[in-house]
C-alpha cells in the first residue's frame, strides 16, 4: 500500500479525482487491473489509508450511484507535516523546460530532480522512444514516469515529447477485411469479436473488426488511430452490451481521446436489432442508471427504449447477436 500512497502523493492537489485514483492504484498493483474484484480491492485500499490517517473519504453523497462496489468520486489527501532542513529548490539549476517548478509541491519537486538532471545532461533534439524506456533511463524504474503524468503530460504541465518519449497505447487485436473506406467495428466482448470477425471475412462489410476488451478500450485512442490508418477505415463504430457499463465504455473512450484521435459512434443498426430481439437478463442496479447516460450515446427512439428496459431492472448482452444470426443475414445493414 505504500507504493499506492506514494503515487497519490505525486498529485498536484490534495483532492484527487476517481480516474486518477484508479490510475495510481493500477500502477501500484497492475496484477489486479483485470480482476473482477478490482473495485473492492481499491475501496479496501482507500479505507486502510483513511484509517491510517493518510486521506479522507468524502460523504456518501459524493460516491458513485452504482458500481460493484460504488467508489468515492474523489478523496482528500492529508497534509504532510513540514520537515526541517529540507532542500531549497530555489538554488537548483533548473532546465528551461521545467520553468513551472515553483508551482509544484516539495514531493513533486523531489520527483522532478532526476528529470532535471536528464534534461541538463541530454540537451538538444531527442529521438522519440516509448515512455517506459525513457522512464527506465531517467529513474531506473520503467513505470515511474507514467505514474507522474496527467493527460499525457508530466504533472499536467510538460509534454512527454519534451523528454523524447510517448505513451504507448494498449494494442487492439483486430481482423482486417478487404473493405477500404468502410467503417471499422469495435466489439466490447471477445465472443462477439470472434463471431463478427468470422462473418466479416466473407461479408467485407467492415474494414476491420476490433476487440475492445471491455473497459480497457477506454485508453486505446492511439491504437485505434493506428489500426484505422492501416486498414484505411472511414470511421469507427462501437457495439457493446446494453447495460450502464457497456454504454459508459465508448463514452469514456471519446472523452479521453486526445486531439486528433478518432471518436467512436454507435453502430445504430446493431443496437436497434439487439433492442428488438435481444435476450433480457436481470441486473437490478440498472434501475439506478440515469436517462442522460444512454441518451448521450444513442439517438431516439433507441435511448428511451433502452432506458425503459433498465427501469425494469434488465439489460441486453451483445452476444444475442451472434454467429448464426449474422450468417443468416437478417440484420438490415446500410
Amino acid at each position: 500500500m505504500n507504493t499506492f500512497l506514494k503515487n497519490l502523493r505525486t498529485c498536484p492537489r490534495r483532492r484527487v479525482q476517481l480516474d486518477e485514483i484508479r490510475r495510481h492504484f493500477y500502477a501500484a498493483f497492475p496484477e489486479v487491473q483485470d480482476s473482477a474484484q478490482r473495485g473492492a480491492q481499491l475501496l479496501k485500499g482507500l479505507q486502510e489509508l483513511e484509517i491510517a490517517g493518510h486521506l479522507k473519504l468524502p460523504a456518501r453523497g459524493s460516491w458513485e450511484s452504482f458500481g460493484q462496489p460504488p467508489l468515492p468520486l474523489w478523496i482528500t489527501l492529508a497534509r504532510i507535516p513540514q520537515q526541517a532542513g529540507r532542500r531549497d529548490y530555489g538554488t537548483v539549476a533548473w532546465a528551461p523546460e521545467l520553468d513551472f517548478w515553483p508551482r509544484l509541491k516539495a514531493p513533486q519537486l523531489e520527483a522532478l530532480m532526476p528529470v532535471n538532471d536528464f534534461l541538463l545532461r541530454r540537451r538538444g533534439l531527442l529521438p522519440l522512444v516509448p515512455a517506459k524506456e525513457r522512464s527506465l533511463e531517467i529513474f531506473g524504474d520503467e513505470k515511474r514516469l507514467e505514474r507522474m503524468c496527467q493527460s499525457g503530460m508530466l504533472f499536467g504541465k510538460l509534454p512527454l515529447s519534451a523528454l523524447g518519449c510517448f505513451q504507448v497505447s494498449a494494442p487492439l487485436p483486430y481482423r482486417p477485411a478487404v473493405a477500404p473506406g468502410r467503417p471499422a467495428l469495435v466489439l466490447e466482448n471477445k465472443d462477439a469479436y470472434w463471431s463478427f470477425g468470422e462473418w466479416n471475412t466473407t461479408a467485407n462489410y467492415f474494414s476491420a473488426v476490433v476487440y475492445g476488451g471491455g473497459e480497457a478500450f477506454q485508453s486505446t485512442g492511439a491504437a485505434l488511430a493506428q489500426m484505422m490508418r492501416e486498414v484505411r477505415a472511414g470511421r469507427a463504430l462501437y457495439f457493446g452490451d446494453l447495460d450502464p457499463k457497456g454504454v459508459r465504455i465508448p463514452l469514456e473512450f471519446n472523452r479521453k481521446a486526445a486531439p486528433g484521435q478518432p471518436q467512436v459512434s454507435p453502430a445504430i443498426e446493431l443496437y436497434a436489432w439487439l433492442i428488438s430481439n435481444g435476450v433480457r437478463r436481470p441486473k437490478p442496479e440498472c434501475t439506478e442508471a440515469p436517462f442522460d447516460l444512454v441518451a448521450t450515446w444513442l439517438e431516439e427512439p433507441l435511448a428511451s427504449a433502452v432506458h425503459a428496459i433498465w427501469r425494469q431492472g434488465d439489460w441486453l448482452p451483445q452476444e444475442a447477436l451472434g454467429s448464426e444470426t449474422l450468417q443468416q443475414g437478417v440484420i438490415p445493414l446500410s
